[in-house]
This record gives structure tokens, sequence and C-alpha cells, in this order.
């Protein structure tokens, strides 16, 4: 969930995410996120919506920080 600069702080991003939780949801028991370790405003929302760290990792499916040198943190919430 990305949300424009002007539009942030005013709990879009959290709404979204409540959203996209309740469709997991229907689905499945478990979701997961991940976010580079120095994005603390995403990773203070998921905590609000119980996502917890569950690994740190350089790559997750190809996907890096900062170009390798920063970790990823990958999350999950439980329903």
């Amino acid at each position: 969930v990305e949300v424009a600069p002007e539009f942030r702080r005013r709990g879009i991003g959290s709404e979204l995410t409540r959203v996209r939780l309740e469709l997991i949801w229907a689905w499945a028991s478990a979701a997961y996120y991940f976010t580079n370790e120095h994005n603390t405003a995403s990773i203070r929302m998921h905590e609000t919506h119980a996502f917890r760290p569950v690994a740190r990792l350089r790559e997750i499916r190809g996907v890096t920080a900062d170009d390798g040198r920063s970790e990823l943190i990958l999350f999950e919430a439980s329903r």
C-alpha cells in the first residue's frame, strides 16, 4: 500500500489494510507483508493490525532494500 504524500497521516493506509485483511481472512488464516527495515511508518501501522515480524532477510523473491544494503522484514498476521 502506498499513499500519496499529501494524503498521508489521515488513516487511508490503515483503512486499505483493514479492507485487504477482510478479503484475506475470507480465504486464509494468515496474511504476510514485508517492508524495508527503515519504513517505520508502515511498520507501526501494520503493527496496529496485529502484524508481527517473523524474519529479517536480505532478499524476498528477488526484491532487495536499498540495493541490498538494508534488510527486509517479513511480517505475519493471523486470524
